[in-house]
């Protein structure tokens, strides 16, 4: 994940080769798959088998779409899309988006850190407690993004992803035996009886929700900006979310093996631990820690990935509602910057009462209805800025086609939001 962005005539030359076209989409896509993509993965697998893989594809999909609407907006006119938010949409826009992201960062900065907990006491067998190792992951996430910048964050980045990647691919690879049984999975959509809610839950989950708009402020740390990146980010993104769909279909692979070929029922709250134990028994010691490095890997990337990248969105939001003109607000976004260490610090204090207190239904509750919205509002506001607000950049706005794959967006993502509303209330 090397800087390149320097190189933009290189970039679209020939001979480049693609490792050193990966850029800021991989720490996107490796902060948005977490826990919930790998309990959502193992309960699938472990349930449904493989007939769920296509799921994971089409997931894969519409999250790059909208991360390269969000891409391609600031290359067209250089601003983040909360700067559009501000500048082209009525004012509800912010006020919605203010209330999301302070319920948002407060519910998930604790689910994070809890499942960093998790982790480690599964990689020490216990010797950690959880509740120890969510705090230490927090003041170490702070520690990392405060000392480091963004420099040191990227270097740590490329480390956990390769070890997440890599080690529950090895970990499927070890497991894998039903070919066809994947390929079928894959290339022919089946929603058998009673899976319509883990469909909804793997598209929903895979590559994140609000860390899509940290695209934006991880491209102005590369100096990618301008209509010759455009090439550039759509393979950077490609590459990106063919590796998180590769690792959700990993996970439900193994699940596979471990739980439905058995038949052996597995529950969300078994899902990590059910799963190395069960890999514990089928491969002994490499199943187990292939596994239980991978998702630690996995969760502790999530928590480093949105205490770097969401102080942004608080500086850049300072900024908009301030009215700070664009050079001001960038000043603003610096890592260094008041703005940004002060939200990173709160990012990284305030999960803790919650660990020590456990989760609170109500806040789950709040979470739960303000968040599932959030992805349909995204792609909306994607719809308006990218078709309706004129820009003089020869970057093309939205074809046809990717117009009418953000609607099919929004219509899922609405139905996934009421459903978990409903089952909220419920």
């Amino acid at each position: 994940m090397s800087n390149q962005a320097s190189e933009p005539k290189a970039i679209d030359g020939q001979k480049i080769s693609w490792l050193k076209r990966i850029g800021p989409g991989l720490i996107v896509a490796a902060t948005g798959v977490g826990a919930g993509d790998v309990v959502s993965g193992t309960v699938s697998g472990g349930n449904y088998g493989l007939v769920l893989l296509w799921a994971v594809a089409f997931g894969a999909f519409f999250k790059f779409v909208l991360a390269e609407g969000v891409g391609r907006w600031q290359l067209a006119t250089g601003e983040s899309i909360l700067e559009g938010w501000a500048n082209h949409m009525p004012a509800w826009v912010k006020i919605y988006f203010g209330i999301f992201i302070c319920f948002w960062s407060v519910t998930v900065s604790a689910a994070l850190a809890s499942a960093c907990g998790l982790g480690i006491e599964t990689l020490t067998g216990g010797a950690v407690d959880r509740t120890t190792g969510a705090i230490a992951h927090s003041l170490i996430g702070f520690a990392i993004v405060w000392k480091g910048g963004f420099t040191g964050f990227e270097k740590i980045m490329n480390t956990l992803t390769f070890i997440m990647f890599g080690s529950i691919i090895l970990c499927a690879a070890f497991i894998f035996q039903d070919p066809i049984g994947t390929l079928k999975g894959l290339m022919i959509p089946t929603i058998p009886s009673g899976s319509g809610v883990y469909v909804l839950s793997i598209m929903g989950g895979l590559g994140g929700t609000i860390t899509l708009m940290s695209y934006n402020y991880w491209m102005r740390e590369q100096d990618i900006s301008g209509p010759a990146y455009l090439r550039y980010i759509r393979i950077d993104l490609s590459i990106a979310y063919i590796l998180t769909g590769l690792f959700v279909a990993a996970v439900m692979v193994i699940s596979n093996q471990a739980f439905h070929v058995p038949g052996v029922p597995v529950t969300d709250a078994e899902a990590v631990t059910g799963m190395a134990g069960k890999l514990s028994e089928t491969l002994g010691p490499i199943g187990f820690y292939s596994y239980a490095i991978g998702f630690w890997a996995a969760v502790f990337t999530s928590l480093l990935g949105v205490w770097q990248s969401i102080p942004y969105i608080f500086a850049d939001y300072y900024g908009v509602i301030r009215r700070f003109p664009s050079n001001v607000r960038k000043e603003v976004t610096k890592v260094t910057s008041t703005p940004y260490r002060i939200a990173l610090t709160y990012m990284s204090l305030v999960p803790i009462p919650f660990i020590l207190m456990g989760r609170p239904l109500l806040l789950i509750v709040i979470y739960t209805v303000v968040s599932s919205l959030f992805v349909p509002f995204l792609a909306g506001t994607i719809l308006y800025l990218n078709n309706r607000v004129a820009w003089s950049s020869p970057i093309p706005r939205n074809s046809t086609s990717t117009n009418v794959v953000i609607v099919i967006v929004l219509l899922l993502f609405a139905t996934v939001g009421v459903m978990e509303i409903m089952d909220a209330i419920g």
